[in-house]
């Protein structure tokens, strides 16, 4: 087992404190890869994020977009404003009450989502130089593990060889 160098701070934390600090500077590291993506593509973080429960999750209204992200609805709305006025998501009312709106990503959303995503991928993956395929695929198992509980999305785990 390879060993790595720590910080005279970061030697003293128990595994379990060192894993949430490592999921900190991931996460630190996953934004700043993804913010230039998302300028690129004219969106804010609450419009990507909104796009994304719609594209994982399919149709759902404000409210329950807004529950996966953990946000409040009016934050939602405004992004879904914003989301349509670019034909990323579509509105669509109910027929037996149409009341309800349904929001559905459009392909061209789709295709925007699938984009931002493989260039993030890409440049993550790429920062990691020498690590395994069996390395990522044990990540990748922890971390869907971590997110299980909160009822988040968690995708199979899935690792192509580079």
């Amino acid at each position: 087992m390879a060993t790595s160098r720590l910080h005279p701070v970061t030697a003293a934390l128990s595994p379990e404190q060192l894993l949430l600090e490592a999921l900190v500077n991931a996460s630190r590291a996953f934004r700043h890869r993804l913010w230039p993506e998302l300028e690129r593509e004219r969106l804010t973080s609450p419009m990507f994020w909104a796009l994304n429960q719609l594209v994982l999750e399919g149709p759902m209204n404000v409210g329950r977009i807004a529950g996966a992200c953990g946000v409040t609805s009016a934050n939602v709305s405004s992004a879904v404003d914003r989301l349509e006025s670019a034909g990323l998501v579509v509105r669509r009312s109910s027929a037996p009450d149409r009341r309800v709106v349904t929001l559905t990503a459009t392909r061209q959303g789709r295709s925007v989502h699938r984009a931002i995503w493989s260039r993030v991928a890409r440049d993550m993956v790429s920062s990691l130089g020498g690590v395994s395929t069996p390395e990522l695929e044990a990540a990748a198992r922890v971390l869907a593990r971590l997110a299980q509980p909160q009822g988040a999305y968690v995708p199979t785990v899935e690792v192509r060889a580079r």
